[in-house]
């Protein structure tokens, strides 16, 4: 068989994918699988064992480009498209299910259609409020396909591991175990304070070699925070890492500590000993899967608002540092 699977968008997102990209492979093992993914999520897929072809179609730079540069969008778009319909798929499953995706469900050539959501050409299968990879399973499902993978799966290149191993050994307490502190996500309504990830930080320092990560644009406010800590209680690595190098470090952290963002769904996928803290989104629908995880959310009646820029109630900053290292110990001895 020649089967098509689409999922862009977020990277927690594809990350989730894994699992049905795993199904799919057990129930077709000699199938030839193709994934059409984001430009800036291919990293994630691209050593991964159960995909034999991997397009990409750059997604966010079409949305903030489109305007400034319209030849070429339209080009990035008639490349894809041509890509898309070049071979002939026995079967085309969108785990998206957005308009951004089902333009190429729709273009591509095949007699099998299946789709997340609501589309009168394909196949679909809607239950919104099912979590994400339980979600895809369902349309795995339309198409034949039973679901066997509910966890994300990643693996570790050689090269990743062997760098991680270079950085964590200059560490000022190479000899400890890893506490992992992710405090940064897209949105801001999903933020716990820096200033509480650096008290946390401080505590944890006693037992464990803390580490901070995030994006480039994220290290000054780490820098600054952990400056007011003793100096030897926490590691700044924030845009000083690949993505899979940052698969590596997680794979190898004793314990991590972040909000709803790639940094969870990573640590779900190493199974490693988990904390997510929640505010605006929904747990149950987005939230780790492996058993060594515990949510944390703030006791309130917290409405899930999923506002992104602003929560008037702004609850997960009332989660307080005590309830967070109570997690920790937690998941410690699970």
């Amino acid at each position: 068989m020649n089967i098509l699977l689409i999922k862009q968008t977020s990277l927690g997102d594809v990350v989730h994918a894994t699992a049905p990209i795993r199904s799919v492979r057990m129930a077709h093992p000699d199938a030839l699988i193709t994934v059409l993914t984001s430009t800036t999520a291919s990293e994630i897929l691209r050593n991964n064992s159960d995909i034999d072809h991997l397009l990409t179609f750059d997604r966010y730079r079409v949305k903030s480009d489109w305007w400034r540069r319209p030849l070429w969008t339209l080009g990035h778009f008639a490349r894809t498209f041509s890509a898309v319909r070049a071979p002939y798929f026995d079967l085309v499953i969108d785990l998206q299910g957005s308009w951004k995706t089902v333009i190429f469900l729709w273009a591509a050539r095949t007699t099998r259609r299946y789709a997340k959501g609501r589309w009168w050409f394909a196949e679909c299968f809607h239950q919104p409020m099912a979590h994400a990879i339980d979600e895809m399973a369902g349309v795995l499902e339309l198409a034949g396909i039973k679901s066997c993978q509910s966890v994300p799966i990643l693996r570790v290149d050689r090269h990743s591991a062997e760098t991680v191993s270079r950085v964590l050994k200059k560490l000022t307490n190479p000899e400890r175990p890893i506490a992992l502190l992710c405090p940064f996500t897209r949105w801001p309504t999903k933020n716990w304070p820096i200033s509480k990830f650096s008290a946390l930080a401080e505590q944890l320092a006693e037992e464990f070699q803390v580490v901070f990560t995030g994006s480039p644009n994220d290290r000054p406010q780490i820098e600054e925070a952990i400056a007011e800590t003793p100096p030897v209680s926490a590691v700044n690595l924030a845009g000083r890492l690949s993505l899979p190098e940052f698969f590596a470090l997680a794979a190898r952290s004793e314990v991590v500590v972040t909000g709803d963002s790639l940094p969870m769904h990573v640590a779900s996928a190493f199974d490693r000993p988990l904390v997510s803290l929640f505010g605006p989104t929904n747990e149950f629908l987005v939230g780790p899967r492996n058993d060594a995880a515990k949510i944390v959310r703030a006791a309130v009646d917290c409405q899930r608002c999923y506002r992104r820029l602003r929560c008037p109630r702004a609850c997960i900053r009332k989660i307080t540092v005590d309830e967070v290292r109570t997690a920790v110990g937690s998941v410690l001895e699970k």
